[in-house]
């Protein structure tokens, strides 16, 4: 659609440029009489030139001849016509000049609706999120990545918290595991010593069918989250941030052994799990909670 819908713009433009490159008048002389800005005739000005741009005012065989006379000017276009308000460019637009990516092909399949949509939130074979009513009923795991900011390595925490009585336990390994992520609810079903019937964790690659398998062999069940939804997981993303908080940091520093700061967590879990009270189990400590079963 054009950006204006005036029919005789065009015939004004006209007009206009007849005075300006014909009779040869002052530009604001042109803009007054036609009643715009001496800017916009400069712009009509510039287009009419784009149009004419392949008319020979000058004949080079006879340079005595005055250019511009009225046989050459009869070969010229004066209604300059309103274009399209259409952008040039489209944010949706692929250069020619690289490979098409397959987010571009996923996105033009959606806008013509010929996609089957996105990825479903929750796992058709999701359990029952069950409400916490006693030790173990549900247990949440996450994982914390710990980077070196000078060398990009990178440590793992992998944590686990019981939403009944709010113990935790975490466990520090240099590598990313399904297997080591089952051991760390295993390690904690065995700290806490109580049984643990239902594990809930994201949908990292960490927590896939080999970390389901190991916590089925042991009678746990196993749940995931929803897709982009941290808040299923809202009591152990708290406590993520708690531990970096008050133990660990944000960033892992090489210089620090190990053994080190698995001391240090030792020392901070023992902490939260028998003096640190909690708001959410009215204002007690997780072990506390233990003493009600």
């Amino acid at each position: 659609m054009a950006y204006s819908t005036n029919p005789y713009l065009a015939k004004a433009r006209a007009l206009a440029l007849q005075l300006l490159v014909r009779d040869k008048l002052p530009v604001q002389t042109v803009a007054n009489r036609c009643g715009v800005h001496r800017s916009t005739i400069w712009r009509w000005k510039q287009k009419w030139d784009r149009l004419n741009e392949h008319v020979q005012l000058e004949n080079e065989n006879r340079p005595d001849r005055t250019p511009g006379v009225s046989f050459r000017q009869a070969a010229l276009r004066w209604h300059v016509p309103t274009l399209s308000s259409r952008p040039h460019t489209s944010p949706h637009a692929v250069s020619e000049a690289i490979g098409v990516s397959l987010s571009s092909v996923r996105r033009i399949l959606r806008r013509y609706h010929l996609a089957n949509g996105r990825k479903k939130r929750v796992r058709p074979d999701n359990p029952h999120r069950p409400h916490a009513t006693k030790p173990g009923e549900l247990v949440e795991t996450d994982t914390i990545h710990h980077v070196d900011p000078t060398s990009g390595r990178r440590l793992y925490y992998y944590t686990v918290i019981d939403l009944f009585t709010r113990m935790t336990h975490v466990i520090l390994v240099p590598k990313l595991s399904p297997g080591l992520a089952a051991q760390a609810v295993l390690e904690a079903q065995h700290a806490w010593g109580f049984p643990i019937s239902m594990v809930q964790a994201d949908n990292g690659p960490e927590y896939g069918r080999y970390f389901e398998q190991r916590l089925h062999g042991k009678g746990i069940q196993t749940r995931h989250s929803r897709l982009h939804r941290p808040n299923d997981n809202a009591h152990i993303e708290r406590f993520n941030r708690t531990i970096q908080t008050e133990c660990i940091g944000y960033f892992w520093r090489k210089s620090v052994p190990l053994s080190h700061q698995r001391d240090t967590l030792t020392a901070y879990l023992d902490y939260y799990n028998n003096q640190r009270v909690h708001l959410g189990i009215q204002m007690r400590v997780p072990a506390a909670m233990l003493q009600r079963f």
